[in-house]
């Protein structure tokens, strides 16, 4: 829900943000938040056994995912983003049970084509433009990312048991947005600032402290105690709930095919959700 109405968010934002200075000023606040919040609730600094798994992941779930996520939607069409960002799930699925993380059944599969056959009637109903093969470049940075983020995904699992959730989130986050803010030194300095208004700076609170740091906590405790295919499965719920949030905040009617594809996604959750998926996870 966050996460889908966070579209519009981040579209209301752009239009006075750059997208790399948006996001190096909502990565930084958020990682010192995630931190501060780690601190509090009694972790302390992890030891230097785990450094380079935290360094790993941080940099392919935060740096290199948010690198092909924002540089491939401003080459690529929104349609395109859309669908290629159901691939998620699936990358998700197969790496954990290739990995032995987790064993999926038919169950699980069928409930990952059913969403995924969603999320393609919803961007055919919403009327965005699709052109494969046209925007290759920007089409292979989403998907290069969505890899990224389910390696992520997967890989941080049994990281999650060994030092917990939160500080998994805070950590691969504070040292992945090193390289992030070395490339975006450019856009932070050629930014207007002083056009920012406060409407933006709400919309740059929001994707901060809501669409990062809380949705970010609610993720790894859910990667944690129900595993990476289900969390991910998860995620095409995002634009069921941007076409809703469109809906109610800019009167966008949803269309048969969009109500469709957002009850099949449900399906496919349900599915999932309903499977006897046995996890091989450490500490489970």
């Amino acid at each position: 829900l966050i996460w889908g109405v966070n579209i519009i968010v981040l579209k209301a934002a752009f239009a006075v943000f750059q997208p790399l200075a948006l996001n190096a000023v909502r990565f930084s606040v958020a990682s010192v938040a995630l931190l501060l919040i780690t601190r509090a609730i009694g972790h302390k600094i992890p030891s230097k056994e785990y450094w380079t798994r935290i360094a790993v992941l941080g940099v392919l779930g935060n740096t290199v995912y948010q690198l092909g996520f924002i540089e491939g939607l401003a080459r690529t069409r929104a349609g395109n983003a859309a669908l290629f960002m159901a691939t998620n799930p699936v990358f998700t699925a197969v790496l954990a049970h290739w990995s032995g993380h987790e064993r999926l059944t038919w169950r699980d599969w069928a409930g990952l084509a059913c969403s995924c056959l969603g999320v393609g009637a919803i961007v055919y109903g919403s009327g965005q433009e699709i052109a494969l093969g046209a925007t290759i470049t920007g089409d292979l940075m989403i998907v290069g990312g969505m890899l990224c983020w389910a390696i992520y995904s997967v890989g941080s699992r049994s990281l999650m048991a060994e030092i917990g959730p939160t500080p998994t989130a805070a950590w691969t986050m504070a040292i992945g947005i090193i390289p992030m803010l070395l490339l975006a030194i450019p856009s932070v300095s050629s930014q207007p600032w002083t056009a920012v208004t406060p409407a933006a700076w709400g919309a740059a609170a929001y994707a901060c402290f809501l669409a990062l740091v809380l949705s970010y906590l609610i993720w790894a405790r859910g990667v944690r105690d129900v595993g990476a295919t289900r969390v991910a499965l998860y995620s095409n719920a995002t634009p069921v709930f941007a076409f809703l949030a469109a809906w109610l905040f800019l009167g966008e009617i949803p269309t048969a095919f969009q109500i469709a594809g957002g009850a099949a996604v449900f399906a496919g959750m349900y599915l999932t959700r309903s499977s006897s998926t046995v996890t091989t996870s450490a500490g489970q």
